[in-house]
């Protein structure tokens, strides 16, 4: 009964033990409470939220509290309310900065996502006009093929008549084929089709007066595409014997336009793909291939041979000249040998065996 009335009324062993405790180590060891260890004391109880629950404790925080000034107290008291507050501050900095690095994070990683699929977005897109032009061919072939057919059978045959003069002039006009008059009328840029069995290869190929980078990055619609479509070189006169036929396009890791015109460094590839489908905006045309060779875009003091430049070979010195460095630049060359009065069909793409370079594909008109 003693030690109750020492203690108080509500007297709990355990909560006496702890605040003990608590006042002990605030204490320190030391047996007399200076002004100063109050302070101390102080700024621990407030800043730690120490609450003391047996009257021992709170005796204890009454004297800590007598040996200070009304000043003192509120200066701690500030004192920690100001620390409280850059601890609250650093919380939302850092709450800011880990919401920043997180958008930042998502944002980035998007981005990647766009940019890995973004050469497959643009490749889906080029398939996709791709197609629907070849569709608008092969709706214009089956319709001249039916109206060629009803006027096989409905119309009665004329006897032969000489033609007028103004016929005559007419039929020395280059006509355009019924199958790609649409497309022409589409874009007045369009000039053929070209086509390999066992490649991607099957594009419609344009070409644009005095210009032969035009279409580099831009699709038939005239949008902006870094796929860019085939060009015919412009100097190409596709109806004329004797000249060579250039066509340009983008070697496109993904293998669309002259991606995978690559595959014709193997000969044996060669071998079981010789024929190549051009048809030009006024003819069909089958062709052979007779070489395929490296090389590449040479400065203007080089005295080399440059392919690109070679469309003229009707006199027999320049085919001549053009064929034997076609032999021997050659990766190989097939039995389908070019002969004076030939027209070649030469393909050029980009190629990185060296700076600036090019891989080329020469076959010659058959058919």
């Amino acid at each position: 009964m003693e030690n109750d009335r020492e203690y108080g009324t509500g007297y709990d062993p355990e909560v006496l033990e702890h605040d003990l405790q608590l006042m002990s180590q605030l204490m320190h060891g030391k047996k007399k409470l200076t002004v100063q260890l109050a302070q101390e004391i102080y700024y621990k109880i407030q800043s730690k939220n120490i609450i003391f629950q047996s009257d021992k404790g709170k005796a204890f925080l009454e004297q800590v509290l007598h040996n200070m000034t009304e000043a003192q107290r509120k200066q701690i008291e500030d004192k920690i309310l100001a620390k409280k507050r850059r601890k609250r501050n650093a919380k939302k900095l850092l709450s800011i900065n880990r919401k920043i690095a997180i958008t930042v994070s998502v944002t980035v990683l998007l981005l990647c996502i766009v940019f890995l699929n973004w050469n497959l977005l643009l490749d889906m897109r080029t398939n996709y006009q791709t197609k629907k032009l070849r569709e608008k061919i092969s709706v214009a072939a089956d319709l001249d093929t039916a109206l060629t057919s009803d006027t096989d059978r409905n119309v009665p045959r004329e006897e032969n008549k000489p033609p007028s003069e103004e016929e005559t002039d007419k039929q020395d006009e280059p006509v355009i084929l019924d199958k790609f008059m649409a497309l022409h009328d589409e874009n007045s840029d369009f000039s053929g089709w070209l086509s390999i069995e066992g490649t991607k290869i099957n594009y419609p190929v344009m070409s644009r007066e005095g210009d032969n980078d035009y279409y580099l990055n831009k699709n038939f619609t005239g949008q902006e595409d870094k796929n860019g479509l085939l060009i015919l070189d412009y100097r190409s006169n596709v109806l004329e014997r004797g000249q060579n036929i250039i066509i340009y396009g983008h070697n496109m890791r993904t293998g669309v336009m002259f991606g995978t015109l690559k595959n014709y460094k193997d000969k044996d590839f060669c071998m079981t793909h010789q024929t190549i489908r051009f048809d030009s905006l006024y003819e069909e045309g089958t062709y052979q291939v007779v070489a395929a060779m490296l090389s590449a875009v040479a400065y203007e003091d080089e005295d080399v041979f440059r392919y690109y430049d070679a469309i003229d070979i009707s006199t027999k010195e320049r085919f001549d000249e053009f064929w034997q460095n076609i032999e021997s630049n050659a990766l190989y060359t097939t039995d389908e040998h070019l002969e004076y009065g030939d027209s070649c069909l030469i393909l050029s793409t980009c190629d990185y065996y060296t700076e600036d370079g090019r891989f080329v594909v020469i076959a010659k008109k058959t058919d």
